[in-house]
C-alpha cells in the first residue's frame, strides 16, 4: 500500500508543479530561488520516497 500512497503523492505533486510553473508563465507568482518549494508538501514526498514517512 505504500507504493500506491507514494504512486499518488508523486501523481499529485506533478500536477501541481505544473500549475505553480503556469502560475508564474503569467506572471502570477514569482519563481523562488529553490524550485523545490514550488511542490505542495515536497518534505512529505520526499520523506515517502526515501521510506522515512511511516516509520
Amino acid at each position: 500500500m505504500d507504493f500506491f500512497t507514494l504512486y499518488a503523492a508523486l501523481r499529485h505533486a506533478i500536477v501541481m508543479l505544473r500549475i505553480a510553473h503556469r502560475q508564474a508563465f503569467f506572471g502570477e507568482v514569482d519563481l523562488p530561488a529553490d524550485p523545490d518549494t514550488l511542490i505542495l508538501h515536497h518534505g512529505s514526498l520526499r520523506a515517502m520516497a526515501q521510506g522515512s514517512y511511516w516509520d
